[in-house]
Order: structure tokens, then C-alpha cells, then sequence
């Protein structure tokens, strides 16, 4: 029997589960849906709020049927149950613990039809039946590995099936008792999640690490009903979920972001993409969302949530790329592991390393943080990436602390850059398996021994790198993370694509425009962040034009905020950029005495006819010069003089234009000693300069004066004798 006649005589075999359904819209009404599927369509971000009750890193999600109760599970070994209604309007944080508790890590967990019990699997190879309203055990049921995955029978209150490590997906039926399941598959490789379909429990779904996705039908068992587009490069497939009415399937593999299926086809519906979107250390879940199951919704190793609409994707086509931009959620410290969609509340929860379960909602109430409409300004982790971690991640919980844990964010933030770092794109199929498993029960163990600190150098030029992301300073990015993803983009991209069934596209092309939107983006944020910071410093002034200028201008406002911290704050490059501009300011006034000088040469050679009294007065104007010069020399002196002994109130009336503009920078850095010492010697050495040139310059007018008279008196001895010799 295929699938598609089973999926055809869903109605006669469920016959009980459609009528509810069917009821349950009509008590509900369309009115609720209609305002829920509005808000989701134009929102751009969501409100959320933080859970806060366990001691260590939540690993499993699950709602009740009716969304009435959340239950959690983690590295804290215990089953915590929430009821949403309460938690929603208070901050209380008072959930209900089960009573027994496993001896390691949990993993998965499941709510039977009837919301009376819930099943936890995890690390300690058993899977715990719990009573809902009471807390106690009721069974548990034993297996040769880990249980990674937990399903239960949405059409029956006895069936659900699990997934180990060990490499088997088994099928129980509670109304047997104590007896052997059934094996409905069992490979070498481990099993990391199983699915039943909605509406028919025939159906099996399941995540293999090495055969990727697969469905089974329980009659015929032995070989798988599909085999879901098999991808070579990455066939470890984390996660399967099935919309609510079972007509599609979406698959998570690992270092690849979300695939949609139609349950019947091995070729996939589209492949949802994003630049930044990654998933590589941890075991991951994905899900649909939205009152009719119009979003999908995954976690990233970048410690962001990403939500991509179905509006536009044809359902009936094939091999569809679908690379609309995303909601990005923020908030999230760490990486991102479980999502779960309430679709009677409207509410999403998502978990990861961290302590903390967020709830988001597009609606606003009281307590909660965000926007239905505005984006998050900042649509990455704020805090600080840890550079190195500890050789062994060890778990206390006899503390009972849900402050968050550093070490355990430092472990992540370092496998993370080293997984980024190491990966080999060229073989990266040949150690998918064990990173894939990078769960909670290695953490306890000794996989911490074999990180790395990250190096905040830059990857060497002969990596396999995505081209002109290089280019640009792995600064522009939020974070490493982030930077390292961008290098390893053309290798994500290339796996994207064959994701989508083997559709020709032009990977070139599309890399180019990412590059090209990455780098546009990247230059604004330089541009915008340096005009933002010459804004800050210099306020509405007139702009710097230079860097030395603006970092003379900066050190001269730290100086005049702070007086106490002016010398610490002083660098040799700050006070040779300002012995630079006196040695400037110098040359000028040097430049301008000359052309005095010379214009005073050319006028005294330039030949003239004038009488001995016109030569008299032009030698009076020299010396009215001359004498003009002196003053302003002595000006000049009187002003270093008082520079140097810190007296401010000395006159410079008589000063020339340059004169004034060097005192004004010897008054602005006179809160600096060292600098005032520099600058008091440099105007000593140009006043003693300036009084040798007028000295120079007076002894050059008096042998002129001299010169004159002997040519004067020369000249009346001749015209004498003349006058004597025409007489006689």
C-alpha cells in the first residue's frame, strides 16, 4: 500500500479524528485564526518573555494537545510542566516537576491524545512514562542506547514509537503490557528523530545520520515507504515534523538550513535560505507555525531564530528556492536548539543552551519585551564571544542555580568557531556523524578536551573561503561567528543547492549578489559608525578633514574634559602631530618676513631719478620699518617670555596674524607641562631668531644710511669745486 491511497482513505480510517477537528474549528471560529494569520503576515519581529526553572541547558519541547501545558526537559535530569495560561500573564515561574527523574541527560518528550501522560527520553537509555496530574511513574521502558527521538500517536492514546542511537526505531503498544516492540528499522547509524503522521498512524517519519530522511508505513516494514532526496554532501538529517494536516514534511540536515517536502515525493517542495543561517554542533529541531502552518520556523549556531513565510511558494512544484528574507528573532544568548509552535495560543517557544525557555507571541501583554512591527536594531547576540574554554564541561546541579553559566556559553562559543574553523569543505562529508552527535551526554564527558581556543587572527589566505569576503575586515561583522560563516558561504550555498533535487542554478551568480549586498551593507555600516563617532566627538563643529587632524582635535577634548588624566593621555604621536603644526605655523612667519624683506630689496635696487631729498625720505620709511619690526619682535618676546612663566594677560595688540594664531596654539595646550615646555622653547628660539634678523636688518640700514651720506657729500664737494671753476 502507498502512500497515496492511504493518504486518500485518511477520512474513513480517522473518521473520529476529523470530526474533531472540525469541531474544534467551529467552537474556536475563524475569527481568532484570521487576527492571529494578520499579525503573523505583517509582523517583523515578536514580543517575547523568558521561563526561568531549569539548572542547565534545555534540550526538549513539547506542547499538549490544546496548548494548555508546555513540558521541558534538560541537562538537569528533571521534567518540568508549565501551564501557558498562568504563565503568560505572570512571572510567578512555578512549574510543576515530575517526580522521578532520569540519570542523565533528556533528550525528547511526547504528551499522549489525552494530555494524562507525558513520555521523556534521553541519555540513560530509558523512556519514562510520567502521570500528568499527579507527578509519579508509571513505567519506563529500557533500550541498548541514548533515545534521541519520542513520538506519540496523535490518533490513538496507546501508540508511540522511539529512535536510539543504536540504530532502531521501535513501536509500542501500551495495551500489550510488558512485551518485545517492533522494530520498524534498524541501521548502523543512529536515529535522531521519528514523526507520526497527524492523521494517520501508519505513517512513520524518521531522521537518520547517515540515510537522511525517510518514510515508513507499519505494515511494510522492511524497506522505507520514500527515500527523501538524498544529499551525498550532508546526509545527516537531524529533524522531521509534519504540518497539521499531514500534507507536508519538513527536514533539517545538518549544516543546511530547512527542506520542505509533500510526504509523497522524494524531489522537495523548495529549500528556505539565508546567508546568515547555520546549524552544524548541536541537535537542532525545525517546525511549522501559524494558525494554518504558513511559516517555518529553526534555530541557528548564531544565536538567532529564523522564521520564513510560505506566502508565494507554490505547493504543487518542485525544487523551489526560496530565499525571501526572514524574520530574524533576537534574544537568544547562545545557540538555538528546539522550537515549538502553540497554535491554540499563538505562542512559540524555543530553547537552547542557555537555562531560560523564551515564549513569543505577536501580541503585547504585560511583562513582555519587543515589537510586533519594528525590527530589532540589532539583529545579533550583543555580549562579548568567549575565546577559550575549560578542558572538561562538568554539571552541578546541587546548587539549584538558574543564573546563566559562563563556562557552558564559552564551551558552545568555542565549538562553534572550531567547527567553523576546522571544517574541510572538500571532505566534509566524512565527519558529519560525529559532530552531528554533538549532544548533551559528550558535554558531561570529555569533548571539551579537544577544543581549541579560537584564534581572533584571521583564517590564512589559502583557506577555502567564499572570494571578496576577505576584502572586508571581519570587523564589519556582529561577531566571529558571523565572519566565519560569510567565509564559508560559497560551500553553504553549493550544499543549499543541491538540497533543492539537483535544479541547475548558477551558484556564481547567486554568490555574487550576496557579496554584493554584504558588501554595500558592510560599507554603509563603516560609513554610518564613523560619521557617528566624528559626531560624538566633535559635535555640530566643523568637521576634520584628516585623521591626524581629528585625532589632534580628539586628544585636545579629552585634555580639556579631563585636566587630572592630560598626561597619561598623551601619546609621542599626539605631541609630534602638535610640534608639527608650531614647526608649520613657524615656517609661515619665516615666509612672510622674507617677502617683506625682498619687496624692500627690489624697491631700494629699482633705478629712479629722484632728487637726494626723495632718497632722504625713502630712508626714512626703511627706517620707520625697520623700527615697526623691532617693536613687533619685541612683541613676539614679551609673549614667549610670559608663555613660559604661564602669564596669560600679556598684550598682543602689535602681533602679525601668525604671530596670533601661535599664540592661540600655545594657549590650547597649556594644559599639558610637557607640552608647554616643548612649545615656551620653540617661541624662545623664534623671538631670538627674529631679534638677530631685525639686529641684521638695522646694521644693514645704517651702512645704507652711511653709504648715502658718503654719496651725498661727495657729490657736494664736486658740485663746489664746479661752481668755483666757472667763477674764475
Amino acid at each position: 500500500m502507498n502512500y497515496a491511497r492511504g493518504s486518500r482513505a485518511v477520512e474513513c480510517l480517522n473518521l473520529d479524528v476529523s470530526l474533531r477537528l472540525r469541531e474544534n474549528n467551529l467552537l474556536a471560529g475563524q475569527l481568532s485564526a484570521g487576527i492571529f494569520r494578520q499579525r503573523f503576515s505583517a509582523a517583523e519581529n515578536l514580543y517575547q518573555r523568558n521561563l526561568t526553572g531549569h539548572y542547565g541547558c534545555v534540550n526538549a519541547l513539547e506542547f499538549s494537545n490544546g496548548g494548555q501545558f508546555l513540558a521541558s526537559g534538560g541537562d538537569d535530569k528533571r521534567v518540568l510542566l508549565w501551564n501557558i495560561d498562568q504563565e503568560v500573564v505572570t512571572a510567578l515561574g512555578r512549574p510543576q516537576v515530575m517526580n522521578e527523574t532520569h540519570t542523565s541527560n533528556i533528550f525528547c518528550l511526547g504528551f499522549d491524545t489525552l494530555n494524562s501522560h507525558v513520555f521523556s527520553g534521553g541519555n540513560d537509555d530509558l523512556v519514562i512514562q510520567h502521570d500528568l496530574a499527579t507527578g509519579k511513574l508509571l513505567n519506563y521502558f529500557s533500550h541498548e542506547g541514548p533515545v534521541y527521538g519520542l513520538s506519540v500517536d496523535r490518533t490513538s492514546v496507546h501508540l508511540f514509537s522511539v529512535a536510539t542511537e543504536s540504530g532502531e526505531v521501535l513501536f509500542y503498544d501500551l495495551r500489550l503490557g510488558n512485551y518485545e516492540p517492533l522494530t520498524v528499522a534498524k541501521f548502523r547509524s543512529p536515529f535522531n528523530a521519528v514523526e507520526f503522521h497527524p492523521l494517520n498512524g501508519n505513517f512513520l517519519a524518521t531522521a537518520n545520520a547517515k540515510r537522511g530522511a525517510m518514510l515508513w508505513d507499519l505494515r511494510q516494514h522492511k524497506h522505507p515507504l520514500c527515500q527523501y532526496n538524498y544529499i551525498t554532501e550532508s546526509p545527516s538529517c537531524m529533524s522531521v515534523r509534519f504540518n497539521c494536516s499531514g500534507s507536508l514534511l519538513l527536514t533539517l540536515h545538518r549544516r543546511l538550513p530547512p527542506i520542505l517536502f509533500s510526504p509523497s515525493s522524494p524531489e522537495p517542495v523548495g529549500t528556505f535560505y539565508h546567508d546568515e543561517y547555520f546549524n552544524s554542533c548541536t541537535m537542532k529541531s525545525c517546525s511549522f507555525a501559524g494558525p494554518q502552518d504558513e511559516m517555518v520556523v529553526s534555530g541557528s549556531d548564531n544565536f538567532n531564530m529564523f522564521i520564513w513565510r510560505l506566502d508565494g511558494v507554490d505547493l504543487d512544484a518542485k525544487n523551489q528556492w526560496i530565499d525571501t528574507p526572514p524574520v530574524i528573532l533576537t534574544g537568544h544568548r547562545s545557540v538555538v536548539n528546539q522550537v515549538r509552535f502553540n497554535r491554540q495560543r499563538c505562542l512559540l517557544a524555543s530553547s537552547g543552551v542557555e537555562k531560560v525557555i523564551k515564549l513569543w507571541s505577536p501580541f503585547a501583554q504585560h511583562g513582555w519585551e519587543g515589537s510586533l512591527m519594528s525590527p530589532s536594531s540589532k539583529p545579533y547576540c550583543s555580549r562579548t564571544l568567549h575565546n577559550s574554554t575549560t578542558d572538561h564541561v562538568i554539571q552541578d546541579f546541587s546548587s539549584c542555580d538558574t543564573d546563566e553559566d559562563q563556562v557552558m556559553l564559552a564551551f558552545f562559543d568555542t565549538l562553534v568557531q572550531r567547527e567553523l574553523e576546522s571544517w574541510n569543505t572538500n571532505g566534509n562529508h566524512t565527519n558529519s556523524d560525529s559532530s552531528s552527535s554533538s549532544t548533551s551526554s559528550e558535554r558531561s564527558e570529555a569533548l571539551g578536551s579537544s577544543l581549541s581556543p579560537a584564534s581572533e587572527e584571521e583564517p590564512p589566505d589559502n583557506e577555502d573561503v567564499t572570494p571578496n569576503v576577505s576584502e572586508l575586515s571581519w570587523q564589519t561583522h556582529p561577531n566571529r561567528i558571523f565572519y566565519l560563516i560569510a567565509k564559508k558561504r560559497r560551500a553553504l550555498l553549493q550544499m543549499a543547492v543541491k538540497g533543492t533535487g539537483g535544479q541547475q542554478r548558477s551558484v556564481d551568480q547567486l554568490l555574487a549578489r550576496l557579496n554584493g549586498e554584504q558588501k554595500q551593507a558592510a560599507t554603509q555600516a563603516r560609513i554610518s559608525d564613523w560619521l557617528d563617532e566624528t559626531h560624538r566627538l566633535f559635535g555640530d563643529e566643523e568637521l576634520p578633514t584628516t585623521s591626524a587632524e581629528a585625532a589632534a582635535r580628539r586628544s585636545f577634548d579629552q585634555l580639556s574634559r579631563s585636566p587630572l588624566q592630560a598626561i597619561p593621555q598623551h601619546t609621542p604621536e599626539t605631541l609630534h602631530i602638535n610640534y608639527a603644526q608650531i614647526r608649520r605655523k613657524r615656517k609661515l612667519l619665516r615666509l612672510h618676513l622674507d617677502s617683506r624683506k625682498r619687496r624692500r630689496n627690489a624697491a631700494r635696487d629699482r633705478p629712479s631719478d629722484d632728487s637726494i631729498e626723495e632718497e632722504y625720505e625713502s630712508n626714512d620709511t626703511d627706517e620707520a620699518e625697520e623700527e615697526e619690526e623691532e617693536a613687533e619682535d619685541a612683541s613676539s618676546t614679551d609673549a614667549s617670555t610670559d608663555a613660559a612663566s604661564d602669564d596669560d594677560s600679556t598684550s598682543t595688540t602689535s602681533m602679525t596674524s601668525m604671530e596670533a594664531q601661535l599664540s592661540e596654539t600655545h594657549s590650547s595646550s597649556s594644559s599639558c607641562p610637557l607640552l608647554v615646555a616643548i612649545e615656551t622653547n620653540n617661541n624662545n628660539q623664534l623671538a631670538s631668531n627674529n631679534n638677530h634678523k631685525a639686529a641684521a636688518g638695522a646694521a644693514e640700514s645704517v651702512a645704507a644710511m652711511d653709504i648715502c651720506n658718503t654719496e651725498s657729500s661727495s657729490a657736494s664737494t664736486t658740485s663746489s669745486s664746479s661752481s668755483l671753476q666757472n667763477e674764475n
